[in-house]
């Protein structure tokens, strides 16, 4: 098996604890199915469980204070159960790429607005802040998005009522900032 390979197969077994709980129960056999020879699996079987474990609860709890920032207001407004979602979501998802934090946050955005969770108004500031997270990316950018709440007002301390929101971003050339406008009706 090539480096790249195997880096993706030891990128699996830090990220994904079921993987690494069968890897260490039957490395024969997990290790015959990742594709790895008897060779490269008794070495990888050699590495210490615990060490593994630990290594791997250091690179989610990165992953987790990386898109905590980048989700700010989310985070806030969910508290713990911020927490208790990412660690179901990084079970699944394993970012790859040169921006891979902020693929992580959008990603995880997405699997937030796929669940049921209160308040109503949650989804839209989910959805708001990964909008956010996408066109800052662009080089060039006109987004439009409709909102139910004030999305400007959510996760303060204020009751929110539905107050239907546009939000624009845009950006014309690569190095022009990019700018946001919200107007509601």
């Amino acid at each position: 098996m090539g480096l790249a390979q195997t880096q993706q197969v030891l990128a699996q077994l830090y990220t994904n604890s079921e993987l690494r709980q069968r890897f260490f129960a039957n490395p024969q056999t997990v290790g015959a199915e990742l594709g790895f020879s008897d060779e490269e699996t008794q070495q990888l079987a050699q590495i210490s469980a615990q060490q593994v474990n630990i290594f791997a609860n250091s690179l989610k709890w990165k992953r987790l204070g990386e898109v905590r920032e980048l989700l700010p207001r989310t985070a806030r407004v969910l508290g713990k159960n911020f927490n208790d979602l990412f660690w179901r979501y990084a079970q699944t998802h394993l970012p790859q790429g040169i921006k891979k934090h902020r693929s992580d946050a959008i990603a995880f955005a997405n699997f937030i607005q796929a669940q049921e969770i209160e308040p109503a108004w949650l989804s839209d500031l989910v959805r708001y802040e990964k909008i956010w997270l996408l066109a800052y990316d662009s080089p060039r950018c006109l987004r439009v998005c409709w909102f139910r709440y004030p999305v400007d007002k959510l996760g303060s301390a204020e009751k929110i009522s539905r107050q239907l929101t546009l939000a624009i971003w845009w950006r014309f050339t690569e190095r022009s900032p990019l700018h946001h406008s919200l107007r509601w009706w």
